[in-house]
């Protein structure tokens, strides 16, 4: 059985309406490398405006700064 993605739905998981967002994927991925953040491990998202934001796992954070990518609008998981 598949479920349909809903806005009510999504929300019982987490939004990413509120992580910082591009129009499009090439203007997340300059961002990103203008960031120092382009190496680093992370997953290609759409939030529900369909616009592109990145999640980044906290085992990426090595120096324990768990605000690396949070202080920069991105969300971090794990």
């Amino acid at each position: 059985m598949t479920t349909t993605l809903t806005r009510s739905n999504f929300a019982n998981y987490f939004t990413l309406d509120n992580s910082k967002s591009y129009k499009t994927e090439a203007n997340l991925l300059a961002a990103l490398e203008k960031l120092g953040f382009r190496e680093d491990r992370y997953i290609v998202c759409l939030n529900l405006q369909g616009r592109f934001t990145a999640i980044f796992p906290q085992s990426n954070i090595q120096d324990g700064n768990a605000m690396r990518y949070a202080a920069h609008g991105f969300m971090t998981i794990g």
